[in-house]
C-alpha cells in the first residue's frame, strides 16, 4: 500500500505533458558549411500556435548521450522551454561532420571552430521561419559552452542572406577569453544574457564580466550573472556531481584537466532567468 501511494504521488508531481521531440532535418545550403542536412529534435508546446522560437545549440560533447538518445541537459531544457510556450529546436552540428565530440581535442588539433558552426544557426533560423506555428520575428538562439562560444560570433555576425536575426541570445558560460582581448569591437545586433559559474576553470568568468562590461559601456544590450561556486557544466541535470575531467587538454590550466559538475540551485535560477529573459524579448 505505501509503494501504491508512493507511486501515486510520483505520478502527480510529474509534468502532464512532456515534449516529445521529433527528428527533423535542416537544410544546409546557403548557410551552413556542413556537407550534409543537420540533424534536429523539434519540441513543441502542446497549446495553438504560433508560438516565439529557440534554437538549442551544443556545446564540445555534442547533442547526444552514449546510447544515442538526446543528452539529459538538451532534453530538459527543451522540454522547458516548450511547457511555457516555445518552439524548440536542438541542432546538431557533428554527426553530419563526422564527429561525436571534440571535448577531448586540443584546441589547435580541432577540424571545427565556434565560428564554423555560425552558419548551422542560421540555417536553422531559416528553416524555423518557414514553419507553421512560429513567430517568425520571436526567434532566439541559446548555446552552452563551445555552443555558447557559437552564439556570441551569431549575435554579431547576421549573414547578408537573412533579411533579420536573432531577436535574442543566451550564453552559458563561453569562452571570453580572446573576445575580451578584442572587446572594443564586440557589438551584439540582439539584447544577449550570458550565464556562467565564477568557479568555472574551463572557461573563466572573469573576461565574460570583462567583455559584459565594455560592451556595455558602449550601448550594446548585453547583461551577465555569475553564479558563485558554480563550476562548467552546472545546469546539466545528468550527472549527480562534480568531477574533474583530466582527458579535457584545455581550459585554465591545461593538461591539469577541468571541473564540471551540477549546480542544482543555480540552475534552477538560470531556468527562471532565461524563461523571464526570453518573456521580455520574444513575448
Amino acid at each position: 500500500m505505501i509503494r501504491c501511494a508512493a507511486l501515486l504521488l510520483c505520478l502527480l508531481c510529474s509534468p502532464a505533458h512532456a515534449a516529445t521531440a521529433e527528428a527533423v532535418s535542416i537544410p544546409a545550403a546557403g548557410f551552413s558549411s556542413s556537407p550534409t542536412d543537420l540533424r534536429a529534435q523539434l519540441f513543441k508546446p502542446d497549446t495553438p500556435g504560433p508560438h516565439p522560437a529557440v534554437v538549442m545549440i551544443h556545446g564540445c560533447g555534442g547533442a547526444y548521450a552514449k546510447d544515442g538518445s538526446l543528452n539529459a541537459r538538451h532534453q530538459m531544457w527543451g522540454e522547458y522551454l516548450a511547457a511555457n510556450g516555445y518552439v524548440a529546436l536542438m541542432l546538431d552540428s557533428f554527426s553530419s561532420r563526422g564527429l561525436a565530440e571534440i571535448c577531448t581535442q586540443k584546441f589547435s588539433d580541432r577540424t571545427i571552430k565556434e565560428s564554423d558552426r555560425v552558419g548551422d544557426t542560421y540555417a536553422a533560423l531559416s528553416w524555423l521561419r518557414q514553419q507553421a506555428g512560429v513567430k517568425t520575428d520571436r526567434i532566439a538562439l541559446l548555446g552552452w559552452s563551445h555552443g555558447a562560444g557559437v552564439t556570441l560570433d551569431a549575435i554579431r555576425r547576421q549573414p547578408k542572406a537573412i533579411d533579420k536575426g536573432f531577436a535574442a541570445a543566451v550564453s552559458f558560460y563561453p569562452g571570453c577569453t580572446n573576445r575580451n582581448k578584442k572587446a572594443d569591437s564586440f557589438k551584439p545586433y540582439a539584447p544577449l544574457l550570458i550565464l556562467i559559474g565564477e568557479a568555472d576553470d574551463w572557461t573563466p568568468a572573469a573576461p565574460c564580466v570583462e567583455l559584459t562590461s565594455t560592451a556595455r559601456a558602449a550601448g550594446a544590450p548585453m547583461q551577465i550573472h555569475t553564479y558563485p561556486g558554480a563550476y562548467h557544466d552546472f545546469d546539466n541535470p545528468g550527472v549527480t556531481r562534480v568531477r574533474l575531467r583530466k582527458d579535457v587538454p584545455n581550459g585554465v590550466n591545461p593538461g591539469q584537466g577541468v571541473h564540471t559538475g551540477p549546480d542544482p540551485e543555480a540552475r534552477e535560477d538560470a531556468k527562471r532567468r532565461v524563461l523571464a529573459f526570453f518573456a521580455g524579448q520574444l513575448k
